[in-house]
């Protein structure tokens, strides 16, 4: 398939797997509606004394509104990306940004897009109410097609990062995996770091990867190339679509923090158990000023 693909630097926030630990080694089963698998690689290291301080910076009770007509992918697969998209125009209203905006979603790369926006900030809660099913027409030679509409209320994290730089790096070995292939993810960073990988998935949640359970040494050395899975570990990542579903977008969020710093990823998540989307962000934004993390998308079909 294709060459490795490199992903820079993004200050970001980031679905969940299904995976079975009855046997060894465990397969992670990738199970990601169009979301990423978002590795994390968690960069934060202190800044010296006399930095600037920071208070959080949570912008509260931001209303937005997400739609998405049923076109060439099934009526869940659009309850979600109309939820993403309210979440995209959210993170723009409360970080002041413009992301990317279409009128209709019709592949599962643009669904992608959305999940970029949360490079951006943080939904750390957030109430849906789903409005009445409407229609979206092209134009009046194409017959009209139902479309879903939410609007959510959210509260949003903007990161403000008291960090040094530390290098971040990511890369997968592909962009587009067949069901059951075998995905690998290199990490790299220019310090010594924390890492962590966390997957969200097509049931809008999201699970952390590594470290777990099986492999609990997440320090990788500055400049030193981490490999997940690691060699010998009892853990395969093993992509696949959900069930009923062609096509699906997923991703990896990968994180680092500073080697140094007091915190540790396996006590503030739980291995390998799925979170709930606000929940897990609203955890995140605890740390995501002394982090550095990347986003990896890609695509998984039949």
């Amino acid at each position: 398939m294709g060459e490795w693909v490199e992903v820079g630097l993004l200050f970001s926030s980031t679905h969940l797997p299904l995976y079975s630990s009855t046997h060894s080694p465990v397969k992670l089963m990738k199970r990601i509606l169009l979301t990423t698998i978002t590795v994390l690689l968690f960069a934060a290291a202190f800044n010296p004394a006399g930095a600037e301080d920071a208070t959080p910076r949570i912008v509260k009770d931001v209303q937005a509104e997400g739609a998405c007509a049923i076109v060439g992918m099934s009526a869940e697969q659009s309850q979600l990306l109309a939820l993403q998209r309210a979440r995209m125009a959210a993170i723009e209203q409360a970080a002041g940004v413009r992301l990317t905006s279409t009128t209709i979603v019709t592949n599962d790369r643009l669904a992608v897009d959305f999940i970029r926006a949360y490079a951006k900030g943080f939904i750390v809660n957030e109430k849906a109410e789903w409005l009445p099913l409407g229609q979206y027409q092209k134009d009046k030679s194409t017959p009209p097609v139902p479309e879903y509409k939410v609007k959510i209320t959210a509260d949003v994290y903007t990161p403000f990062k008291k960090i040094k730089p530390l290098g971040l790096t990511a890369q997968m070995n592909e962009n587009t995996f067949r069901n059951g292939e075998k995905g690998l993810v290199k990490i790299r960073a220019d310090r010594d770091v924390k890492l962590a990988i966390f997957n969200i998935t097509a049931d809008d949640k999201v699970v952390m990867l590594f470290p777990n359970q099986y492999d609990r040494n997440n320090a990788v050395s500055g400049r030193e190339t981490f490999v997940f899975p690691p060699k010998d570990s009892q853990i395969e990542l093993e992509i696949q679509t959900l069930p009923g579903h062609t096509r699906d977008a997923e991703a990896i969020f990968v994180a680092v923090m500073d080697g140094n710093y007091a915190r540790e990823f396996m006590n503030i998540f739980n291995p390998l158990e799925p979170m709930g989307f606000a929940g897990f962000f609203a955890k995140y934004s605890e740390i995501a000023d002394y982090c550095e993390d990347v986003i990896m998308a890609y695509e998984v079909t039949e």
